[in-house]
């Protein structure tokens, strides 16, 4: 049975987040299993999992503020203008603004 995340396209906005998602889950690990806890520090298969646990409850409270923003970029700088140009920036759209937003 194919999974179907191994078939989706990611944009490169999502690759970014998705990567950014990995790192911080590899920070909490090492974060928990942190000497300088002593007898408070975990250890275990168990981290791994509380790791992406704590990162993925965090994650909607940090990518909000980002993806917000962006959606604000993008009503600034729609795709395909207005009557051809870009309402913000005047030069023809798509702007370089809307261009590297939909990347």
């Amino acid at each position: 049975m194919n999974d179907w995340r191994a078939q989706l396209q990611l944009t490169e906005l999502a690759r970014d987040l998705e990567e950014a998602h990995g790192r911080g889950v590899s920070a909490a690990c090492a974060g928990m299993q942190d000497p300088a806890f002593g007898s408070i520090r975990l250890s275990g298969t168990a981290v791994p999992i509380l790791a992406e646990a704590a990162v993925t409850s965090a994650s909607p409270f940090l990518r909000a503020p980002v993806l917000a923003r962006l959606s604000k970029v993008r009503l600034l700088h729609p795709f395909t203008g207005v009557d051809g140009r870009c309402p913000e920036c005047g030069g023809p759209a798509p702007c370089r603004t809307a261009r590297e937003v939909m990347a």
